[in-house]
């Protein structure tokens, strides 16, 4: 049995493990808005044409495109460093702006369209999946 110095270490010790666990969110980075492929995965989150029926972030998948940078040549993990310019537009639909450092310390900016009611923006420190939208 634990003392009670022992529980509020434990306590103490939570948020930073779960700060370090494995990503749970993946990001799928789409070029363009207007190139997006016609799949029931795309047209769900697709948040611009669809912003009624929009669910980014359904099962952990997102739907993000990229504004600035390279898009990574191969999957990778990344770590949200900003999330900023998230005010929902008439539609209640956020369009967040978010820097992600890769894997191999190189920063891409993307959009992350969703609704706040539905799906949680991304927190800087979050670390995520990268893959490319095909």
């Amino acid at each position: 049995m634990l003392g009670a110095g022992a529980v509020l270490a434990t306590l103490a010790a939570a948020p930073a493990l779960s700060q370090t666990s494995a990503p749970t969110r993946t990001l799928y980075i789409a070029k363009s808005g207007r190139t997006l492929p016609q799949t029931t995965f795309a047209r769900a989150r697709d948040c611009l044409r669809r912003p009624r029926r929009c669910v980014n972030g359904i099962g952990g998948r997102e739907l993000v495109y990229l504004t600035k940078g390279r898009t990574p040549a191969r999957a990778t993990i990344a770590t949200v460093v900003t999330d900023t310019n998230c005010a929902a537009d008439r539609n209640g639909i956020s369009h967040c702006a978010n820097i992600l450092q890769l894997a191999s310390g190189r920063r891409i900016t993307v959009r992350h369209d969703h609704s706040m009611m539905n799906d949680a923006c991304l927190s800087p420190g979050e670390r995520v999946r990268i893959k490319l939208l095909r």
